[in-house]
């Protein structure tokens, strides 16, 4: 690799190579133990009250308040 006739596209292609082939091999991996069922999808995060800025009856960390 260290010689300079080394083509700049074939380097490019290995480097890519290097980086997308663990990366495909550890995305099919996870999508198999999902279809086994030994992982499961992340629930979605709850649903949070709409946040008023004029409303704030205990104060909070704001006002010492835990």
């Amino acid at each position: 690799m260290d010689d300079p006739s080394v083509n700049p596209l074939y380097l490019a292609v290995l480097f890519l190579l290097r980086c997308l082939v663990p990366l495909l091999i550890m995305l099919g991996l996870s999508e198999l133990l999902r279809r086994w069922g030994l992982l499961k999808r992340s629930a979605p995060p709850p649903q949070e009250p709409p946040e008023n800025e004029n409303n704030h009856p205990q104060g909070g960390l704001a006002h010492g308040k835990v």
